[in-house]
């Protein structure tokens, strides 16, 4: 839809934005919440906002929707990391199903792996909805600035730094696999020969 033309209109108009940006929001709310319960409730509150906004003072109701689910997004899983910070063990984000059959419309959404959910939780929380922002829906940094109330030079600043944090995880991550895996063999290996 052109920005300049009001998103206010018939019945109906205002279900069919939402129903086309509704995998895109999916998307950015797994991303930062690492929960398709938790993103699919926050969807709706989305929803439920978008139902009660004056459509005809929205010039790109695109960007608005974004916006409503990144910035809520962001206080959502503050509330979480609040919470689990009293919870007994480590956190895990919920498995998504992107099957043919999954209800939600996520397999449209281009969700982030599960292994990123999980070293993604180490992220500030604006650096990771920049991050999802630009790796989900490959928004253009000048729209990331937008959305989270910063400048340009800062929402490259944050998702070049979410990816480098990304990286290294990764590579201590396969690095501690592979250190566990080879005392494993060493320990299985020196078991049989002091059995022999």
């Amino acid at each position: 839809m052109p920005a300049h033309e009001p998103p206010a209109g018939p019945p109906g108009r205002g279900e069919e934005v939402f129903a086309r940006q509704g995998p895109r929001l999916f998307g950015i709310a797994y991303g930062m919440l690492g929960s398709a319960a938790l993103a699919e409730d926050l969807v709706r509150d989305v929803w439920q906002r978008w139902q009660t906004t004056d459509r005809a003072v929205v010039a790109d109701p695109r960007a608005y929707l974004i916006m409503a689910t990144t910035r809520l997004s962001i206080d959502v899983a503050h509330s979480a990391r609040l919470r689990r910070a009293s919870y007994v063990g480590p956190w895990l984000p919920e498995p998504l199903d992107t099957g043919d059959h999954a209800g939600t419309g996520a397999a449209r959404a281009a969700p982030v792996e599960f292994d990123v959910l999980v070293m993604m939780e180490q992220l500030d929380l604006v650096e990771r909805a920049a991050f999802v922002l630009r790796e989900t829906l490959a928004s253009p940094y000048s729209e990331i600035a937008a959305f989270l109330d910063i400048d340009e030079a800062q929402a490259r600043h944050l998702v070049h730094r979410a990816r480098r944090h990304l990286a290294t995880d990764r590579v201590a991550d396969r690095q501690g696999r592979e250190d566990a895996a080879g005392q494993t063999r060493g320990g299985d290996g020196a078991e049989d020969y002091e059995a022999a």
